[in-house]
Order: C-alpha cells, then sequence, then structure tokens
C-alpha cells in the first residue's frame, strides 16, 4: 500500500526529533534548511504538500553525530544511518537517516534499502574569497552530477529539459557509468578544503547544484533559535530571512498551484 504524504510526514517528523534530541545532548549545531525552513517560517510545520525533511550541519558536527551513531546504534533507536561508507550499495555523499519499517522504491535506481528517511547535509567552508567559493561549488556540482549518473540503473531525462542537454548527457551518463561511483566519491572528500568556522562562505559541496544560490555566508549560522514545526521546536537560523531571500527569493510567496506538488522520484510503501 502507498503511503500517503501526511503518513510520510508523521514517520519523517519521529526521525527529525530522534536525531536532533541526540544533537541536543552533543551540543551539535544543526539547523533546519531548505524546504523544512520555509515550511517552518511559513506554514509552522511542513510545506503541506512536501514530505521530506532537510537539516544541514556544519561538517565538524556532521562528522560528530555520524561517528556517535557508529559508535553508539542503539541511539537510533531502530532507526538506520545510510552514509556511503556503511553502505556501499548507497549511491549519494549527503547523510540520511531511515525508518526500515517502511520502503521507498526509487525510480532508476537500485535497491539499498532506504525507507522513509531524512536529509542532513554538511556544510563545509569554501574559503573567503567568492571567486575561489565559486569555482569550488562549480566542480562540486559537476562531480555530484557525475556521481549521480553513475549510479542510475538506465539514461533518463528526468529534470534535464532541452533536446541539445538530453543529446549530451547522453554520452556523459556512458562514460560516468564506465568510471563508476567510487571515483567520484573520491573527488568530492576531497573538495574539503576549508572548515566551516574560518571560511567567510560555505556549501555543501558534496551536493552542489545552485552555483551562487549554494553558497552561503557563514556568518548566517553563527546563531540560532527554535522555531515551531508542527508539534515541536527546532533550531533555524537567526538570519533565516537572509538564507531563504538567498536561495528563494520571495520564498512568503506560495507557488502557483500547479507547482503545489512533491519533487521526487519514489514511492514509499
Amino acid at each position: 500500500m502507498k503511503l500517503d504524504t501526511k503518513r510520510s510526514q508523521e514517520v519523517s517528523l519521529k526521525i527529525l526529533k530522534i536525531v536532533t534530541d541526540v544533537c541536543e545532548k552533543l551540543n551539535l549545531n544543526y539547523y533546519l534548511m531548505y524546504g523544512t525552513l520555509i515550511g517552518a517560517v511559513r506554514h509552522k510545520g511542513f510545506i503541506p504538500w512536501d514530505d521530506d525533511i532537510d537539516i544541514m550541519m556544519p561538517r565538524k558536527d556532521h562528522d560528530i553525530l555520524v561517528n556517535y551513531f557508529f559508535s553508539n546504534p542503539t541511539a537510533l533507536r531502530g532507526l538506520e544511518l545510510f552514509t556511503p561508507y556503511n553502505n556501499k550499495k548507497y549511491p549519494y555523499m549527503i547523510t540520511r537517516i531511515s525508518n526500515p519499517n517502511f520502503k521507498i522504491l526509487i525510480q532508476n535506481e537500485e535497491l539499498y534499502g532506504m525507507g522513509v528517511f531524512i536529509d542532513i547535509y554538511p556544510f563545509d567552508g569554501l574559503g573567503n574569497n567568492l571567486g575561489e567559493a565559486l569555482r569550488i561549488e562549480k566542480k562540486g556540482d559537476r562531480l555530484s552530477s557525475l556521481c549521480y549518473l553513475s549510479t542510475r540503473k538506465h539514461f533518463a531525462k528526468e529534470n534535464t529539459k532541452g533536446t541539445m542537454k538530453n543529446i549530451v548527457k547522453f554520452p556523459i551518463f556512458l562514460l560516468a557509468k564506465i568510471i563508476g561511483k567510487n571515483y567520484f566519491q573520491r573527488r568530492l572528500n576531497k573538495l574539503k578544503n576549508y572548515s566551516f568556522d574560518n571560511s567567510k562562505y560555505v556549501c555543501c559541496t558534496i551536493w552542489a547544484s545552485g552555483g551562487r544560490k549554494d553558497i552561503f555566508k557563514s556568518e548566517w549560522f553563527k546563531n540560532f533559535t527554535y522555531a515551531q514545526f508542527e508539534d515541536y521546536k527546532f533550531r533555524i537560523p537567526i538570519d533565516y530571512d537572509d538564507v531563504l531571500k538567498h536561495v528563494y527569493g520571495d520564498y512568503m510567496k506560495l507557488p502557483d498551484s500547479t507547482k503545489r506538488i512533491g519533487h521526487h522520484f519514489y514511492v514509499i510503501s
């Protein structure tokens, strides 16, 4: 039976609460991010048509959390940790925490045991020069795209628009499949050149895709407050307005009704 959006939201919210309780216990910095941050500010909870949860963590805090779960698996309370280091079939570089009682069927992707999940985006430093930050982000964008293509079961247009882009995409897909994801993951790991705390600019370099919109000022994440999100309160940046305007512009304006849909290529059962 397919899981509806409301039930999926309930499951992912419980995952978020377990994860953030550990972050609070260990005094680790985390922030609601992307659509989840919009949801907290605009809806005091989920965007009604969205069923995923995103948080970001500075790399140092992220790594402490992951290592803690490796050493204390019972702290996950039955949830499962997904990283490329503990699941060789897992095709991404970001961390996911998953509820194994549900299974996700992802279009054009091999099964690797993922259930309903939340995304944890580790943010790395990009230094203090915007030109250098853009160069690193662009390299991360290219490598993460190739890593993604290397793990697809077959060629598909997906979100790629335009005839010429799809013509170019096919030979790149073939090359990525030949090289394999391990190569691209090793290259992505080498982009950790700067610390978060000592950089003016930061980004999730292993999941980059937005150019300037993917690059944030580290000062926006120096302090936090708590915001209502459904039945709980979670950390958001005090400078959340700067963060959201940077990525989305007028984020308080609801999108056209035709665009109020999820954007994921998977089915939850």
